[in-house]
């Protein structure tokens, strides 16, 4: 998604700079106030230096080697005395130190809280959720699906998954009015804040981004500014983490219509990424208005909810 990660990528390399500027002047005053442990150091550091000229000379430093130990522990048993702590770099934050990213043993890498801070803001200005101030977690209500109990625990497990990180990609369908749209921004609005990217956007626009960028690709002349505005939101259909299409069946048809929707839905598919689609048409009703190769896409990889009252998870 352009620049932003390497943006983050910087302020942390800055972070650990800072920290390590931080500590080696704290060093030295300890050092100008405690001459006994200058002392030590100054012997390790000759030490070190001398094995590293045997070892560029091809000579054995195994003497050297146990005297570079036993510095080690005196320099220790000094800052014991002292009551000072080794000379370890302290991370601007300790959990991921500085990296942006937790590790756990047979996991994979999760981002740290600190960068999901630094991304937060930037994810929720692009993601589009802008356009529904009032569609999110946060101010939902216990009635929101009163009238309808089995959505209402499939709206909680949903939000579950999406606090998890774990969301599949999946079909709202069912007739309007019944919490497609609310629970579809809802779930983007929270990729955001956990600082993974997110577009929302309705079929017709992204209908009339393809055709525009269509054109941009046969015209003999762009603003440039124009062109990079349009790639950009352009890969943001195919790269996002979570992309959510909006009222799917509303968009006219065209030549092109079901060729640009297997293009995003293949690519997405192919490098992991989740898609919500929300619709109106019922599954049967799909089928009939595309058919062939995109309802097989969806009927194959996308899990089905059913918003009607009426209904029940597909």
């Amino acid at each position: 998604m352009d620049s932003v990660y390497e943006d983050v990528r910087s302020i942390l390399e800055n972070r650990r700079i800072r920290s390590e500027i931080l500590l080696q002047q704290q060093n030295e005053q300890i050092r100008i106030a405690h001459p006994e442990l200058a002392e030590v150091e100054k012997k390790i550091a000759d030490v070190s230096e001398e094995i590293l000229k045997n070892s560029l000379d091809g000579q054995s430093s195994e003497d050297l080697q146990k005297e570079l130990v036993r510095l080690k522990m005196d320099r220790e048993k000094v800052l014991f005395t002292l009551g000072i702590s080794s000379d370890k770099i302290k991370p601007y934050c300790e959990k991921c130190a500085d990296t942006g990213y937790i590790e756990e043993e047979g996991k994979e890498p999760v981002l740290c809280d600190c960068i999901r801070k630094l991304l937060s803001p930037v994810m929720t200005a692009r993601s589009g959720v802008e356009k529904y101030p009032e569609f999110s977690f946060e101010n939902d209500s216990e009635q929101f699906f009163s009238e309808n109990p089995r959505m209402q625990e499939t709206y909680k497990k949903l939000r579950l998954l999406t606090e998890k990180e774990k969301v599949p990609n999946a079909v709202f369908y069912g007739r309007s009015g019944q919490g497609k749209t609310f629970t579809a921004v809802a779930i983007a609005r929270q990729y955001a804040k956990q600082g993974r990217s997110s577009f929302v956007i309705r079929l017709t626009e992204a209908q009339e981004l393809m055709m525009e960028h269509r054109k941009l690709i046969q015209s003999f002349y762009t603003p440039a500014g124009k062109e990079r505005d349009v790639e950009k939101r352009v890969g943001y259909l195919t790269q996002a983490d979570l992309l959510v299409l909006d009222d799917l069946g509303v968009e006219p048809r065209t030549t092109n219509t079901e060729a640009d929707l297997l293009n995003i839905l293949d690519s997405r598919i192919l490098s992991g990424k989740t898609t919500i689609i929300t619709t109106n048409f019922n599954m049967e009703s799909l089928k009939d208005r595309y058919g062939g190769r995109f309802f097989d896409r969806i009927d194959r990889n996308f899990v089905r909810f059913n918003f009607s009252s009426e209904g029940a998870r597909a």
